[in-house]
């Protein structure tokens, strides 16, 4: 992630190893505490993945990835032509051994043998040279190629909306971005190279044999036929095979990212053994694909030995027939099984090459469909920069679907004057959190308007609205990186001061000083040396530095002891005067000077009031907060 400015302005090396845990950090081990991954519902195994389409004909997928090799033409160009002069000079050794035979040892001249075995040694030189710039040049190609494309991926999967990461299993998208990039960039590495050499090699082999002896090059030639029908029948068995390779991949790279992200869990309930059978169902599944696909592969090699073996027998007791009948010299049957052996090669990589080219062709598409998805939520045409904003929030018959069919949110409106304070109660699962995360436009509203200070959340810029707004979660994710880092993650270049205040108003500056290192203390891997309330005064911490408008609070002191809450409340209090707050709240008593109550139920506002007004009224946020008297035993502080 990127450094505040603050951290690299420091000369002091921090951090330690991710592996060890830093002294004085509590909260270590915290079940429950890390990041929880969004599910649509109906949808609850994450593996619906809608960018999976009809594959595209292989030759349209590697016309357009060869699209990305135009910025580097010039170098191409460069590569081509090092391998016309590569397949020129492996076409020199047989030429040199048929003059050698005819012409040398016939007429009895051994010192015309130092000419010939020189010029074999300077071609091989030579080639020597045009392998190692050809090999180098393509390698560098294909490395940027595939920088180019990782990081065109990357960048389209951060503007991708919360929906395609609500039903895409992250073990999908982390093959996408690692191994499907890394077998093209082996495609570009080798089999580039290797295919137009190959073709140019047997271009001019056949060239030259029908040049000598055309009998014995169309005797050769008949295997041609035999060849490709092979070869085309091996492509359309072995293509389908590596695409369920690469999604067994991706099963397998999803179970294990679940494991270890979940790893607090899986100890917790004693899941180890459940853990390692869904590991080794998933693991069993790749092996049994991928040995399907290696043994259709397998099948190649003999086959096209056999072919070359019969080749070369036919040749050869044709070939002697004609030399021992005059028919033939003894140096064009030598030179003719020179090019029959030069031959072996790239005929026997002709089904590795296939087999690299599937597999690239594969992981292209899987890529291209997820380049090909255009997020939901988008700068729409026109869209403008929204203007500095006093905070007024309205909702105006709001609704909200996942799937298009069931409605979580129905008819919402409201309005969030600047300076207030609205509270939203209700049953889990009546859509509070869901009404939170369409004003920062995370998903679009089915129906309905958003607007703030007038203007439709719809109309302004995507990053300008995102701006104005600041979102503290329930569940809470840190990066890899120090808590200063973690803290100035939304806004980099912020003072060391600054930072400061964010952390002293969220009430956690106390503890971060307690630590050695202090502010450039590791927080491990999605916070995990840090307990679930420490981790929630970071986000507010987070959120405060970037000094939003809009303040949006989905449950933010849950993990947060009650006299640290109540603290952070009072903190809090000056902090919020004049900006508009939306909080979300399952205990009623920490919204009960809210200047405004929503209650929520099946995805409805059923009741709108102050804490007072709602319990005289003795509706559902009455029976809410019986409910929670009869449970903790009433409000703190006289709440009533």
């Amino acid at each position: 992630m990127k450094r505040a400015a603050w951290q690299r302005k420091k000369k002091k090396k921090t951090g330690t190893g991710q592996g060890r845990r830093t002294p004085g950090i509590p909260g270590g081990n915290n079940p429950g505490g890390g990041r929880r991954e969004r599910q649509q519902p109906g949808n609850l195994s994450g593996g619906n993945q809608p960018e999976r389409q009809q594959p595209e004909k292989p030759w349209a997928t590697i016309k357009r990835l060869c699209g990305f090799f135009r910025p580097y033409a010039w170098k191409l160009v460069a590569v081509a032509f090092s391998i016309i002069l590569t397949a020129g000079a492996r076409l020199v050794p047989p030429w040199i051994t048929r003059y050698t035979v005819d012409t040398v040892l016939r007429a009895g001249r051994p010192e015309l043998l130092w000419y010939a075995g020189g010029a074999l040694l300077g071609v091989s030189l030579l080639e020597g040279a045009l392998v190692f710039l050809n090999r180098y040049t393509m390698e560098y190609v294909g490395q940027r190629v595939i920088f180019d494309l990782r990081g065109k991926l990357y960048e389209h999967l951060s503007r991708l909306s919360f929906s395609y990461y609500d039903s895409v299993r992250t073990g999908d998208i982390m093959a996408r971005i690692t191994s499907d990039t890394e077998i093209l960039r082996r495609f570009f590495g080798f089999a580039i190279v290797n295919l137009f050499s190959n073709l140019l090699v047997l271009a001019g082999v056949f060239f030259a044999m029908l040049t000598w002896d055309y009998r014995l090059a169309l005797l050769y030639l008949a295997l041609v036929p035999f060849m490709y029908h092979a070869m085309k029948n091996y492509a359309f068995k072995v293509r389908p095979l590596w695409r369920v390779v690469r999604q067994r991949m991706a099963g397998l790279t999803e179970v294990v990212r679940e494991t270890v992200v979940g790893v607090e869990t899986v100890k917790l309930f004693a899941g180890e053994e459940a853990a390692v059978a869904k590991f080794a169902a998933e693991n069993d599944g790749y092996y049994n694909s991928h040995l399907e696909a290696a043994r259709i592969s397998a099948v190649w090699m003999p086959y096209t030995s056999f072919l070359l073996g019969l080749g070369a027998a036919v040749v050869i007791w044709y070939g002697g027939r004609l030399v021992i009948g005059g028919g033939l010299s003894l140096g064009t049957l030598v030179g003719f099984t020179g090019y029959i052996a030069m031959l072996t090669r790239p005929i026997r990589q002709t089904g590795r090459i296939v087999d690299m080219i599937i597999r690239a062709v594969t992981s292209a598409e899987r890529i291209f469909a997820t380049l090909d998805l255009e997020p939901e939520v988008k700068d729409t045409p026109g869209a403008y920069e929204l203007p500095a904003v006093t905070g007024r929030v309205e909702y105006a018959g709001v609704e909200f679907s996942y799937d298009g069919k069931t409605r979580i949110l129905k008819g919402i409106s409201f309005t969030a004057e600047p300076g207030e304070v609205v509270a939203i109660v209700g049953p889990t699962g009546a859509g509070k959190s869901t009404l939170l995360h369409l004003l920062p436009r995370f998903y679009e509203p089915t129906a309905g308007e958003i607007t703030i200070d007038g203007h439709g959340i719809e109309k302004v810029t995507v990053k300008s609205l995102r701006s104005k707004i600041g979102l503290v979660l329930q569940d809470t994710f840190l990066f890899a990186a120090t808590i200063g880092e973690n803290i100035a993650f939304g806004k980099p270049e912020a003072t060391m001061g600054e930072i400061r205040w964010a952390a002293k108003t969220a009430q956690i500056d106390d503890f971060i000083e307690s630590l050695p290192d202090g502010y450039d203390t590791p927080v491990g891997e999605r916070g995990v040396r840090l307990s679930g309330g420490q981790k929630q005064r970071l986000a507010i911490a987070r959120v405060l530095l970037t000094d939003p408008r809009i303040l949006l609070l989905d449950e933010p002191t849950s993990s947060v002891d009650t006299e640290t809450e109540e603290r952070l409340r009072k903190a809090l209090a000056e902090v919020i005067k004049g900006r508009t707050v939306i909080v979300v709240a399952h205990r009623l008593w920490t919204v009960r000077s809210a200047g405004k109550i929503l209650v929520l139920q099946d995805g409805r506002i059923v009741e709108t009031g102050t804490h007072g007004e709602l319990l005289a009224r003795g509706g559902v946020y009455a029976g809410i907060n019986k409910t929670q008297l009869q449970t903790t035993g009433g409000f703190r502080e006289g709440g009533k």
